[in-house]
């Protein structure tokens, strides 16, 4: 083949040829190389190869039936060469033994050579009767390991009481071992991984259910822990109510008895009064006759007079006749007195040690307005070192919403990689009040220590699932309350998009409002607890919402 391809050289260039045209005396060159061989040769034109001169330049014509022949050559050797492309083998392939130069990948392996064979040169096996009976096997970088190191022949045999595979000149060492074929082996082994599969199937199922269990026993652990607080804080409230009630009834009996007690004293006083009054008309009545009397000068008039007026009642002294008003009083006072404390007594005793015992360790928390909370009004700016790539933030650092393209916040150790969650810049003791408005779908308002996980794939990074932070989500179906994966549902929804945070840091108390106006709030809910770092205020909002921090 080399020295048929000599013919299609060019004498000028030794290149095959390139648009071959034929002189008149037979030679054949490329149309290039002649035309700038007889350029440069003014003087005459003449064959390179056999020197003929020609008188005028000759006319060349394309070699229709050589440059057909060039084509086909060249479409084949682009062929052939795409073909050991394809064929050749790469990193990691076996590579063909008989291949002389660039190696092509192995097909096929030779039990009997012990040698890895291309397609090309496989042909023999296939059409040499003796190499027909030698025994072929799928090439593989393995297969070094199906050939006895001692004997160099094919591992076909397998000792099942030494457990080892054995050529057939190793099986004379092993007489008398239970010796099986290496198939054999195998179709007993698989048997055995496919019993094992299906156990691991079933385990894994059994797993599953197990987990699913788990998971809904985690669930009810959790509402039966809110249950429990809701009943007790139901309890208390209608032992609250009943108390309350209680007292009502107890103070309408005691305005009855001390009224009973108010008509006994005012009517012994009237009673006293009314007999004073007649005591002391009639009194004046005597003094008036007595004062005529004294005007009559007649001695027989005055005498006649004097025996008309018959004898005089007994003049007494009232005060020693009738109790003094202020011992009444003091009496009454005293009488009042013991029987409110009887009341009080018997009402307070058995309630008075834990009262004061729980408002001690729980004092009165005084009911603010909103503004009362607008004097502690705090500034809050977003930390774009903690923000999630997936939430977009204004420049001005006061909102935030979900977008589907990550952001250009700089990769940082304090940014969350998993939740859409992002953190203040300052953390936060002492009292506070900030606000925030939302639109859109769901979103979350915490306050979180700054210890905070901010990656990893469980939820030890979400607010609200972990002892570090606590949050409330707001959606428009209503709000749930979550810390240390613990949920409280079943809070109302909120009566307005904006919602108002109030800490007490010192007092250890977190509470979140509705804010509907700027005088109406709703309490949605509140927790009390013992902070012990500085809170962060941080915020989370689902796709489509959008959350800010308002300028109160």
């Amino acid at each position: 083949m080399a020295q048929s391809l000599d013919l299609f050289e060019c004498s000028i260039c030794l290149h095959l040829l390139e648009e071959p045209v034929t002189t008149a005396c037979g030679h054949s060159y490329c149309r290039k190389c002649i035309n700038t061989f007889w350029s440069s040769n003014r003087e005459e034109y003449s064959c390179p190869q056999c020197r003929t001169t020609f008188n005028t330049r000759p006319d060349l014509q394309r070699n229709t039936i050589l440059g057909n022949l060039l084509e086909e050559h060249k479409k084949q050797s682009q062929s052939a060469a795409a073909g050991d492309e394809e064929d050749a083998a790469s990193p990691g392939d076996v590579q063909c033994d008989a291949c002389m130069g660039r190696k092509r990948k192995a097909k096929m392996f030779c039990l009997m050579c012990l040698a890895s064979y291309c397609e090309t040169h496989l042909q023999p096996h296939a059409e040499v009767p003796v190499l027909m009976k030698h025994k072929l096997i799928r090439a593989s970088t393995r297969i070094k390991e199906s050939i006895c190191s001692r004997h160099d022949r094919h591992l076909e045999i397998y000792c099942r009481s030494d457990e080892q595979l054995l050529c057939p000149l190793c099986v004379v060492e092993h007489k008398g071992h239970d010796i099986v074929e290496v198939m054999t082996e195998k179709r007993d082994k698989q048997q055995q991984v496919e019993r094992a599969r299906l156990e691991i199937e079933d385990r894994v199922l059994v797993s599953l259910i197990e987990m699913k269990e788990l998971t809904k026993a985690a669930d009810s652990i959790r509402d039966a822990a809110w249950e429990a607080c809701d009943d007790f804080e139901r309890q208390c409230s209608e032992h609250i109510l009943s108390y309350v009630l209680s007292l009502e009834r107890k103070c309408s009996e005691m305005r009855d008895k001390v009224g009973q007690e108010e008509k006994a004293g005012v009517d012994w006083t009237k009673g006293h009064l009314g007999q004073l009054e007649r005591e002391v008309n009639k009194l004046r009545r005597m003094e008036h006759q007595l004062h005529q009397l004294s005007l009559t000068d007649d001695p027989i008039q005055f005498l006649k007079d004097f025996q008309a007026l018959g004898e005089r009642p007994a003049l007494t002294d009232s005060q020693q006749q009738h109790q003094a008003p202020a011992e009444v009083v003091s009496a009454h006072k005293d009488k009042l007195k013991r029987m409110c404390d009887k009341q009080k007594s018997e009402l307070f005793g058995h309630f008075k040690d834990f009262s004061m015992s729980l408002f001690l360790k729980y004092p009165c928390m005084p009911i603010k307005s909103r503004k009362d909370l607008l004097l502690k009004r705090t500034t809050l700016d977003l930390d774009p070192n903690t923000a999630h790539k997936c939430l977009y933030m204004t420049q001005t650092k006061k909102e935030i919403s979900w977008e589907t393209k990550g952001q250009a916040h700089p990769d940082h150790p304090g940014q969350f990689t998993r939740f859409y969650q992002v953190l203040c810049q300052n953390g936060l003791q002492g009292e506070h009040y900030w606000e925030v408005e939302w639109d859109g779908g769901i979103v979350e308002v915490a306050v979180s220590y700054k210890k905070i996980q901010r990656k990893g794939s469980d939820k030890s990074s979400c607010f609200g699932h972990n002892k570090l932070s606590w949050k409330l989500i707001c959606s428009p179906s209503g709000c749930t309350f979550w810390h240390n994966n613990l949920h409280k549902g079943q809070i109302p929804p909120a009566r307005s998009r904006r919602v108002g945070v109030h800490l007490e840091y010192r007092e250890g108390r977190l509470s979140f409002y509705s804010v509907a106006g700027p005088d109406e709030m709703t309490l949605l809910h509140q927790i009390r607890t013992a902070f012990t770092k500085p809170l962060y205020p941080g915020f989370t909002v689902d796709l489509g919402a959008t959350l800010s921090i308002c300028d109160i």
